[in-house]
């Protein structure tokens, strides 16, 4: 029930029938609402109404997705905002939000549109078919082809495609210019002989893109099949020499680089027309694949399409990628349109957004970046003077090209160049100063070890100042001792110009990369201190190296300069500033205090001069089971600290005492009746207990450990296989099979958190964060590390009850949960589970859990 709610409704009773409703969204709901859904549903639409934001803290079985989207949507109606767009880091809670939408939809005349927002991976379909170049990433492969295409189907484009004037019905054009008999297409006169270009026509020309489409259609070879569609290209990416006059002389590119995308280029040739709509998805919401399916059938870009049915969207369903990436931004926001104050945000898992925003804003810069950024520029240098240029290329038209695009930007000349040239040199020289030095103190002859494989395979962070103070990292002061104090800022200019030159380059298929790296450089050298940690991070990765101007380190690392977020508070803030309002819900949000601090809705409440204060309020929803029905205990253990627990031994005579009473109490839960899911403070933990039990108990003990999602769908899958023989499932209570993942029914009878799980509060990284949350919030070690890990053990016991006619144990291990224990969490909990939560001694748990299963046999 509502733990702060008003009296109006029986605590009793199961569901309200829509009938008795005296509700303008009464129709909205697909069936009976329960009492704590009419509540949250009112208390939702009243706040958003007024343009604020509600904080829902929901258990399981509250229904918080139904509450939300329904108390959007009825907002929607009443005017408040022009769409609901709802996102979440869970891919099957996104499915979730699919399902409710169409179940919202089965019963109405009119539906609501919805849209499923993917990445390019998921709807270009080269990309779903696994066609593009093997040699490089998805991403950078399918950016080329699409930056070719452009360049293929540009007003501006000197490319001659292969096609007569007469042909598509005679509307291809001639070069009105005397004496030129070039193909102009919907233009009266070709490149050359053009005047300035109308700045009110697109950039593209219609009838070039479809020259270009007509031309592939009539590719001989199999068609491009995915999603249940065939498409009318062929199923490997064409290329240039297939569409182009002459081909071999007009086309410089070579090989995987002149490949384009069809796709992309039908959705100019037809203006950016779709060709469908909501009707092509079930129930009018269109995922990856109705998108795909319909677009790819009549020869569109999928990815391309879905960005021009968004503003069309009643409801958007994406990750948080979509509202909180500042690229990812770019799409919804300022291509879409759709991330401004007529939509409505639901944050689902909100008690994961913090973190999950902390790496969105934070950035990382490898080495092998900057040596290539180093070269973008030294090659702008080169064609500047007249000097450079590929075997057979004419330097001449490179310096052309270079100085034509110079011209059009003002405020970088070539003394810029130069400095930044020898920035990025000095720059790499000093990452592999830091590196060596780092290196030859952890390990001492680290060559030698590396040589007969002695070498540890771990990652490291290397720190450019002190974590707990706020100063100038070294490299910033280094460089400040080297070049002028605005060199950071004059990269972003530099970096931008010379990619400039290189695209607009015709001799030269070259992706530039010193654009984002001079970007990247510049927020390094304005980013504040205390919010941004800077470091060096050095993964292991053993390559052979036969470049030998790398540093000798380069063969066992891969190194990247981080300008890591530590606090995300202001980048939030404004980015609810910018919407009409929303609900953020989780089943584990609470303390609301805290978590109004960290997420930037205190300032948002708060106002500024230029911002209006924002209603902000919070509601909480505790299990609406029977009690009866599950038991909550804290065992009285001692501190499941590293000091305490000591080593990872598996012996039982070799274990401390604190380590023998918690393997006592885990064999005595896993030996307990059904599934039991038990939850260790990290995966180290959990590789001990999974040792230890698979030697004291019967019952199959599965280990879940840090890999891709297929590994832990297969584990997943043996779990709750349906065999009659139950298991024992042993995880990090930082892992992803304690958040997002459904035990519904009789998957799980028992959870248990070991410890509080707090994140390694050694590391430089988190100390950092630490000491701006201190600056910040004054407690940051409660703030930054307690809360969040409190949330993780709630998360993992939360995972045994799911449904009125379950039954589970939820158990927590370590008397630092009970509230008069020396640094107690117990406050940390939310306010139905510290009154429901009751002390058991170690042992009496056995008994504990004979008497619950005989109770509820």
């Amino acid at each position: 029930m509502n733990d702060s709610a008003e009296p109006g409704y029986d605590a009793d009773q199961r569901t309200v029938p829509r009938s008795d409703l005296d509700a303008a969204w009464g129709d909205l709901f697909p069936f009976d609402p329960y009492p704590q859904q009419v509540d949250g549903v009112e208390r939702a639409r009243e706040v958003m109404g007024d343009g604020g934001y509600l904080l829902l803290e929901g258990a399981c079985g509250t229904g918080k997705t139904l509450i939300a989207l329904v108390a959007g949507l009825q907002a929607v109606r009443d005017g408040v905002g022009e769409r609901v767009f709802a996102v979440t880091p869970v891919k099957q809670q996104l499915k979730q939000f699919v399902t409710e939408v169409r179940t919202l939809n089965a019963e109405r005349d009119e539906p609501f549109a919805g849209l499923v927002l993917v990445g390019k991976r998921d709807l270009l379909p080269y990309a779903r078919t696994d066609a593009l170049p093997t040699d490089r990433g998805v991403h950078d492969a399918a950016s080329d082809m699409r930056e070719l295409t452009a360049r293929l189907v540009s007003r501006e484009s000197e490319m001659p495609l292969d096609v007569s004037p007469g042909a598509l019905d005679g509307r291809i054009n001639v070069c009105g210019a005397d004496g030129c008999d070039r193909l102009s297409y919907s233009e009266a006169r070709c490149p050359e002989h053009r005047g300035e270009r109308d700045e009110e026509a697109p950039w593209y020309d219609p009838l070039r893109a479809e020259v270009l489409c007509r031309l592939v259609e009539d590719l001989p070879g199999e068609r491009l099949e995915t999603a249940g569609a065939t498409a009318p290209y062929p199923a490997e990416p064409p290329h240039t020499r297939d569409v182009l006059v002459d081909a071999d002389e007009a086309d410089p590119l070579a090989d995987e680089s002149g490949r384009f995308d069809p796709f992309y280029a039908r959705f100019f040739a037809d203006e950016g027309w779709v060709g469908f709509d909501f009707t092509a998805g079930e129930r009018h919401v269109l995922d990856a694949e109705a998108v795909a399916r319909a677009a790819v059938g009549r020869g569109t870009c999928p990815h391309e399409a879905m960005a021009a049915l968004m503003a069309e969207a009643d409801v958007l369903i994406g990750n948080y990628n979509h509202a909180f990436d500042p690229k990812t931004r770019r799409l919804t926001r300022e291509k879409a349109g759709v991330l401004d104050d007529g939509t409505l945000l639901v944050v689902d898992e909100a008690h994961m957004l913090e973190e999950r925003v902390r790496d969105l804003l934070s950035e990382t810069l490898s080495l092998h970046a900057i040596r290539t950024a180093h070269r973008d520029v030294a090659l702008v240098r080169e064609y500047l003077s007249g000097t450079g240029g590929a075997p057979g290329a004419d330097p001449e038209t490179h310096r052309r090209h270079a100085r034509r695009t110079m011209s059009e930007f003002s405020g970088v000349d070539e003394r810029d160049l130069r400095t930044a040239q020898s920035f990025l040199e000095w720059l790499a020289a000093a990452i592999d100063d830091e590196v060596s030095d780092y290196l030859r103190e952890e390990y001492g002859d680290w060559q030698r070890a590396f040589r007969e494989g002695s070498l540890p395979d771990d990652d490291h962070e290397l720190p450019l100042r002190d974590p707990e103070t706020v100063e100038v990292d070294r490299l910033t002061e280094a460089a400040g001792e080297e070049f002028p104090d605005d060199v950071w800022l004059r990269l972003r200019d530099v970096g931008r110009v010379a990619a400039a030159v290189h695209e607009n380059d015709g001799q030269t298929d070259r992706t530039p990369v010193c654009d984002a790296v001079g970007t990247l450089l510049w927020r390094w050298g304005t980013a504040g201190h205390a919010t941004y940690f800077r470091e060096i991070e050095l993964e292991y990765a053993e390559k052979a190296v036969e470049d030998t101007t790398l540093p000798d380190w380069a063969s066992a690392y891969n190194a990247a300069l981080s300008l890591y977020n530590c606090i995300p508070q202001d980048p939030l803030a404004r980015t609810f500033d910018d919407l009409a309002g929303g609900v953020l819900m989780s089943a584990t949000l609470e303390p609301f205090d805290v978590y109004r601090r960290v997420s930037g809705l205190d300032l948002l409440a708060e106002g500024s001069e230029d911002r209006d204060p924002r209603r902000v309020e919070t509601a909480s929803y505790g299990l609406a089971f029977p009690e009866s029905n599950r038991a909550s205990w804290v065992v009285d253990l001692p501190p499941f600290t590293y000091r305490e627990r000591g080593p990872p031994v598996t012996d039982y005579d070799e274990m401390t005492p604190t380590r023998r009473a918690y393997a006592s109490a885990l064999v005595c839960l896993a030996r307990g009746r059904g599934n039991v899911l038990l939850c260790l403070p990290s995966y180290r933990e959990a590789e001990w207990a999974v040792e230890y039990l698979r030697e004291h108990v019967s019952k199959p003990v599965l280990r879940d450990r840090s890999s891709d999602s297929a590994e832990t769908d297969a584990m997943l899958s043996r779990f709750f296989q349906d065999d009659g023989i139950h298991r024992v499932l042993v995880t990090s209570a930082r892992g992803t099979v304690t958040e997002g993942v459904d035990y519904r029914g009789h998957r799980l009878h028992c959870a248990a958190a070991v410890g509080v799980p707090y994140a390694n509060t050694a590391a430089p990284r988190m100390r950092a964060v630490t000491n701006a949350y201190d600056r910040t919030f004054a407690d940051g070690f409660e703030t930054a590390v307690q809360v969040p890990a409190v949330r993780k053990a709630r998360q993992a016991f939360g995972r045994v009850l799911r449904g009125h006619d379950e039954t589970g144990v939820r158990v927590l291990l370590d008397r630092r949960y009970l509230p008069d224990a020396p640094r107690s969490v117990n406050g940390l909990l939310g306010e139905a589970e510290r009154a429901e939560f009751t002390r058991v001694s170690p042992d009496m748990l056995d008994l504990g859990l004979a008497q619950f299963w005989d109770s509820n046999a």
